[in-house]
């Protein structure tokens, strides 16, 4: 079976909605915080936690007009209807909040695509509204990521399934090394590049649907023997 993984700031949304979040409520901060991150002074959980501590007052309901100014990729409802003519799963991994990425896609009448992202809560602390977040699907073993997308490529998948991979950033760098199909842009293509993966670069899920389609619709589709060797390992290690 051919699976679908797929980050979702910057790539099934059409802009990187939590950079632009944190951005808006934070202000200054949150680039500094990002920074931290970027060179390797922080961890993703830590960088989160900090940008959310960053925002000083937030209401639910500034959150979620802020939230419904964001769209998805114009080719990425099509493009999960294609797959799914296809019976091929389609699931959104994404190191951002379920606040936003849940209410983006429920917006877009595709509530029912599962997808794992870090949780936020909205608690009261003094009079003001803060952003706490929590994670989930850590990995204590890796801290580059606050959800681990590796974790969930590896646990919803089988040893003969066919995986593609589509992302745009930092956090899609390790899921990719386990990925038979791997569809970049924007930085990921430098990482693909210095790593040897093996890549088809796109500019968004139109052009990823015009590739993927003559792919499986071959008898029998060859996975990637790097990424089956990565897999293998880490259920070895196990």
């Amino acid at each position: 079976m051919v699976r679908v993984f797929c980050d979702f700031d910057g790539t099934a949304a059409a802009e990187d909605v939590g950079n632009k979040l944190f951005r808006t409520f934070a202000g200054d901060r949150a680039q500094e915080i990002v920074q931290e991150y970027l060179q390797d002074r922080a961890t993703a959980r830590e960088c989160l936690r900090d940008e959310c501590a960053a925002v000083e007052n937030i209401t639910e309901q500034e959150l979620a007009s802020f939230v419904d100014g964001f769209g998805l990729d114009p080719f990425f409802k099509d493009f999960v209807q294609f797959c799914r003519s296809h019976e091929i799963p389609v699931t959104i991994l994404s190191d951002g909040l379920d606040f936003y990425v849940g209410r983006i896609l429920k917006a877009n009448g595709l509530g029912d695509l599962p997808f794992f992202a870090n949780h936020l809560d909205l608690v009261q602390v003094e009079g003001a509204t803060k952003m706490v977040p929590s994670f989930p699907y850590t990995d204590s073993e890796c801290e580059r990521c606050a959800n681990c997308k590796r974790n969930h490529l590896l646990t919803l998948s089988s040893d003969d399934d066919i995986i593609v991979y589509v992302g745009d950033g930092i956090s899609d760098r390790c899921p990719v090394r386990y990925a038979d199909i791997v569809f970049a842009k924007k930085r990921l293509i430098k990482y693909c590049q210095e790593q040897n993966v093996t890549y088809h670069e796109y500019r968004h899920f139109g052009d990823v649907q015009q590739r993927l389609d003559p792919i499986i619709r071959q008898k029998r589709i060859k996975p990637r023997r790097e990424a089956r060797m990565a897999r293998r390992e880490v259920f070895l290690q196990g």
